[in-house]
C-alpha cells in the first residue's frame, strides 16, 4: 500500500450539545445553570461551525522491527519508543500515523472573546473546539481507517497519542515531519505544542484478528 501523506478535509463533523457541555465540567442533568449555558452554547455553536475548517493527514507504514519497547518501519527512520504503545500495536502491520485539526481560526476568536472579558463565550467557544478536534480524530479513526482496515480484512486498535503514558511530547516535532502535518496548517512550538492548539496527533495499528484488540 502507498506510504505517502493521505489528506481528508471534512465536511459533516457534528458535536453533541451534552459533550460539550460535559467538557465544560457541568452534570448531565437539566437544571437552571444548565439551560442558561445552552442559550449561550447555541450562539455559539452557530459562530463555531463559521470558523472550523477540519482536515487530517495520515501515513502508513509497515513494521520492519519490534521489541518490547520499540518499533521501526521500512519506510522511514521514525522509531517509536515506548512500552505502551509498542504493547498495544504488539500484532500490528501496518500503523498508522495521523494528525487532525480544526484549524486557527477558532481559537483566534476565543483568544478575542477572552481578551475582552467574555470569559463565558470564550470558555464555551474553546470547548466546542476541543470537542470537535475529538470529534475528527474520532471519524478519521473509526470510520474511515477502520473502513479502509476492514475492506482489507484488519481490524484497528485504539490510537494512543504523543504525551501520554510513556510516550513523551517531545517526539512531536518529529512526528509532524514524518506524518506530513505541515501539509494541514500544523506545526510545533519548540516545547513540542501543536499549533493549531485544536489539533490532534495519534497511532493505531491494523490487526488481523479482532480479539487481539486490546490495550
Amino acid at each position: 500500500m502507498n506510504s505517502e501523506p493521505r489528506i481528508i478535509e471534512f465536511t459533516d463533523i457534528d458535536i453533541p450539545v451534552k459533550d460539550v457541555i460535559r467538557r465544560m465540567g457541568y452534570p448531565d442533568s437539566e437544571h437552571e445553570g444548565i439551560a442558561q449555558i445552552k442559550t449561550l452554547m447555541d450562539g455559539e455553536l452557530i459562530r463555531a461551525k463559521k470558523l472550523f475548517s477540519p482536515k487530517a493527514v495520515y501515513r502508513m507504514f509497515h513494521v520492519e522491527e519490534r521489541t518490547s519497547n520499540t518499533l521501526t518501519f521500512k519506510e522511514s527512520d521514525f522509531v517509536i519508543r515506548s512500552d505502551k504503545v509498542c504493547h498495544m500495536l504488539r500484532d500490528s502491520d501496518p500503523v498508522i500515523l495521523f494528525m487532525a485539526t480544526i484549524g486557527a481560526g477558532l481559537e483566534k476568536v476565543v483568544d478575542t472573546l477572552f481578551a475582552g472579558g467574555e470569559s463565558t463565550k470564550g470558555f464555551i467557544l474553546d470547548a466546542i473546539g476541543s470537542e470537535t478536534a475529538d470529534a475528527v480524530a474520532d471519524k478519521l479513526h473509526w470510520e474511515i481507517l477502520s473502513g479502509l482496515a476492514k475492506k482489507n480484512g484488519f481490524g484497528v486498535t485504539p490510537r494512543f497519542s504523543p504525551g501520554y503514558g510513556d510516550w513523551p511530547v517531545t517526539v512531536q516535532k518529529e512526528f509532524l515531519k514524518v506524518c506530513g502535518g505541515e501539509q494541514i496548517g500544523i506545526s510545533t512550538t519548540p516545547s513540542s505544542l501543536m499549533i493549531p492548539r485544536k489539533s490532534v496527533s495519534a497511532v493505531l495499528g491494523w490487526v488481523n484478528d479482532k480479539s487481539n484488540i486490546k490495550m
